[in-house]
């Protein structure tokens, strides 16, 4: 997703695929999640950075790509003021 102004985006640190360079090697996980976040302004006001999380989507290894297709689809609907009634959501 593209990096913009107030726009939403998501990222996992432990996500199949992802450049995680933690302890433990991301083959002996079963589950993983990605957080979505809003692109904010920096305070010099010179780029973006992250928010805290909003909203996280958890998942199974074995199937990430319905991870990133939820998370792909709640960020457009962020982007559109929607408000989520919980701060998680597990894909199964």
């Amino acid at each position: 997703m593209k990096k913009e102004k107030f726009r939403h985006s998501y990222s996992g640190e432990c996500a199949p695929g992802s450049n995680y360079k933690g302890p433990v090697p991301t083959t002996n996980f079963s589950t993983f999640s990605v957080g979505i976040f809003q692109w904010i302004p920096k305070a010099s006001g010179k780029g973006l950075k992250k928010s805290p999380v909003k909203f996280r989507i958890k998942g199974y290894t074995s199937d990430p790509q319905k991870v990133y297709d939820l998370a792909t689809k709640l960020c457009r609907a962020f982007d559109g003021g929607w408000e989520p009634s919980a701060k998680s959501e597990t894909v199964k």
